[in-house]
């Protein structure tokens, strides 16, 4: 008898198990599949018909038109009806919607703004939260009912049109996170400072125009603006200097601003600066790194990635360049020289370091300066060929003098990001 019982309570091996699953258990299993795939799950059962209904991430990236491109062929009439549908079926909140078309031009007929337009009423009126689109072709504009949508909280932006509106001095009310790239922004907006009240997070990649987007973020933490192309008064950052705590630059903004960045102001609540494709060869762009130190004393970390290329691995002259590079800043030591220690600096990260004199110059400073230093850590070049460099950069680095008795200095080896 007791065998009976236990026979059953025995599961049937034909049951369905996975229809019974808590909605959001299978909500997250559908955002783990390609859209196509989380589509097909709603012949499984009425449960999870009813799951995808009601499920609010939606991404229409490159997997999705890449799966039905053998069959729907170059146009994008089938695409945008597809989304459409799927648009239009959801019976709860799209919470987030990613929308990557990075081929725009191979498509005909091309992608109508009125669809996109028809795309963003819907999701302003339906609650989303996060807004993720590229369209690769700067011809499509951002319809202003995104701009005053009241429940965007995070939004990237690239390649799409931004015009600001005239007559809106409040912008994006409850947006925290704002990424732009290869975005231009218009000349139209009158000296105009559009607030952004909940801004966190801005970073600018590529973008041009920058001075036009004057802004006013009270909550504003973390400044990014980098890229090849990045376009922005040394002004427009000055702003913001006082407030954030994370800054992120491309080297070639402090090489356009020069001695501009002695004037700004002290950055008393800046703990991280990251600074991109740094060139150590250009007197300039080392003299903004140490004019920039000095305007953050509260610093505690800071991240550089050195600007190596193609041309540097072929040049056997490249360390006499580098020389002949220094030699003008070493005329005027006081130049390269922070005045003040970094007291609270405790980490140190650079990254396609090359062993130039500069780049020496840059690390022996930021060791005796640097009093609570717990870590540095290098990161050589792919473009060094000598595979003794590591060894003869680790014994030079480990004689230079360090007001942190607790510096430890790592040296990994080729950097191939």
């Amino acid at each position: 008898m007791a065998q009976r019982r236990r026979i059953k309570t025995l599961p049937n091996s034909s049951s369905d198990l996975i229809s019974h699953l808590p909605v959001e258990i299978k909500d997250r299993i559908l955002e783990r599949l390609p859209i196509r795939e989380a589509a097909r799950t709603a012949l499984l059962s009425t449960h999870w018909n009813d799951a995808w209904l009601q499920h609010g991430r939606l991404a229409f990236d490159s997997k999705f038109f890449w799966r039905f491109g053998e069959s729907k062929g170059r146009s994008l009439v089938p695409y945008v009806k597809i989304i459409t549908y799927i648009l239009l079926q959801r019976v709860r909140p799209v919470k987030k919607f990613s929308l990557f078309i990075s081929y725009l031009k191979l498509f005909d007929p091309k992608l109508e703004q009125s669809d996109l337009d028809q795309w963003f009423r819907f999701l302003s009126r339906n609650g989303v939260e996060e807004l993720d689109i590229s369209l690769g072709g700067t011809e499509y504009k951002l319809p202003l009912c995104i701009v005053s949508c009241p429940t965007v909280k995070q939004l990237v932006l690239c390649s799409v049109r931004f015009d600001l509106p005239l007559n809106a001095p409040c912008i994006f009310p409850c947006v925290t996170s704002l990424i732009f790239a290869r975005l231009r922004f218009n000349h139209n907006v009158n000296g105009i400072v559009y607030s952004i009240p909940n801004l966190e997070k801005l970073e600018l990649i590529d973008c041009g125009g920058n001075d036009n987007f004057k802004i006013s973020a009270p909550k504003l933490e973390s400044l990014s603006i980098t890229g090849f192309t990045c376009e922005v008064e040394s002004g427009w950052v000055a702003v913001h200097l006082k407030a954030i705590k994370v800054l992120c630059l491309a080297g070639s903004l402090l090489l356009d601003w020069g001695d501009a960045v002695a004037s700004f102001p002290t950055a008393i609540n800046l703990q991280v600066i990251r600074l991109r494709s740094l060139d150590f060869d250009i007197e300039k762009q080392l003299k903004g790194v140490v004019l920039l130190l000095q305007k953050s004393p509260n610093l505690c970390e800071l991240d550089i990635i050195g600007e190596c290329s193609y041309d540097d691995m072929q040049n056997d002259d490249m360390e006499n360049d580098h020389i002949e590079a220094a030699s003008s800043l070493l005329k005027d030591p006081e130049s390269c020289v922070i005045n003040q220690d970094l007291k609270i600096l405790k980490t140190i990260e650079i990254g396609h370091f090359r062993g130039s004199t500069l780049e020496m110059l840059l690390v022996k400073m930021l060791l005796s300066k640097s009093p609570t230093l717990e870590r540095v850590v290098i990161t050589e070049s792919h473009y060094i060929k000598d595979g003794c460099t590591v060894i003869k950069l680790l014994r030079e680095l480990l004689c230079f003098p360090r007001a942190s008795p607790k510096a430890q200095i790592v040296i990994k080896g080729k950097d191939y990001a």
